[in-house]
């Protein structure tokens, strides 16, 4: 059955405009999607595609839960674990040539502390090879509506001639709610903090710090991914859910690791019509 997709619309909002611009946001893209009404309501540069490190994963997310729901791949497959994956650099887990590891496994490691070698394990397990399954996160790209994004491996790293994966936030913003649309379970997942790998016992904590760390949580908040590279700065997309109400959020570019959740947590202040508290200063060190 064709599925069919709803395009984000452009819609600013004035005041949301002027009340967020008060906070002195000093942020490269910025955007706030209402999922419910599918309408921006905050939106800066969104349609430039930059740099976007592994906030790119979440392609390689949706092309193995579309595999998993066409029962093609399984959770409890195992993937062997290929030279290639284990030398990959960047945040890793414990991998080593020859392993067998679930998908599962190897998901989560993503999900959460984005494994660079979970991630390539991932590619070449769905395609043969990490070149063959970019092609397919290219070929999504298109078919899910993604008009400004252009994708090269499947981690989001920069490769030794300069080239990135390439995202607008509008693109982000598309797919992640067509991934919470289409795969709702993947909430139960990015929301928690810690997991324990089954195949070595290893416990992997996301790299969302909204979700451990008291002065940058908000209530309702269940995702989603982080990213940096120097190329990128320091991404996230977010979103959060009260009372049947959800929004999305895409901050793109900021300076340090934690700015990049206080910008979040501003957008959705405003989203969700309460007062903004910042931060501790403590909270901005890294």
């Amino acid at each position: 059955m064709m599925k069919k997709w709803v395009a984000v619309g452009m819609i600013p909002i004035s005041l949301f405009l002027l009340t967020y611009s008060l906070l002195f946001s000093t942020v490269e893209k910025t955007l706030l999607l209402d999922v419910n009404q599918n309408k921006l309501l905050i939106d800066s540069g969104i349609d430039e595609a930059v740099p976007v490190a592994s906030i790119s994963k979440m392609m390689t997310e949706y092309l193995i839960l579309e595999e998993i729901e066409k029962g093609t791949v399984d959770w409890n497959d195992l993937v062997q674990i290929s030279g290639e994956a284990a030398a990959k650099e960047g945040a890793n887990i414990s991998l080593s040539k020859g392993d067998n590891v679930p998908v599962h496994d190897l998901y989560m490691a993503m999900l959460l502390p984005s494994a660079n070698n979970a991630t390539v394990a991932l590619a070449e397990h769905l395609a043969d090879s990490e070149k063959e399954f970019v092609k397919k996160m290219n070929e999504k790209a298109k078919e899910i509506g993604l008009t400004n994004s252009t994708f090269v491996n499947a981690t989001g790293l920069t490769e030794s001639n300069t080239k990135s994966n390439q995202m607008s936030a509008r693109d982000i913003a598309v797919l992640a709610q067509v991934l919470i649309t289409q795969f709702p379970e993947v909430l139960q997942d990015t929301a928690k903090s810690s997991h324990t790998l089954t195949f070595s016992g290893e416990r992997v904590h996301t790299t969302n710090h909204m979700l451990t760390t008291p002065d940058l949580a908000f209530d309702g908040l269940d995702g989603f991914k982080t990213g940096y590279t120097n190329e990128a700065g320091y991404c996230f997309v977010g979103t959060a859910s009260r009372d049947g109400q959800r929004f999305i959020t895409v901050v793109l570019g900021t300076e340090n690791y934690n700015a990049r959740f206080v910008e979040t947590q501003k957008l959705l202040s405003l989203a969700f019509d309460e007062p903004y508290t910042p931060p501790l200063e403590a909270s901005l060190d890294r």
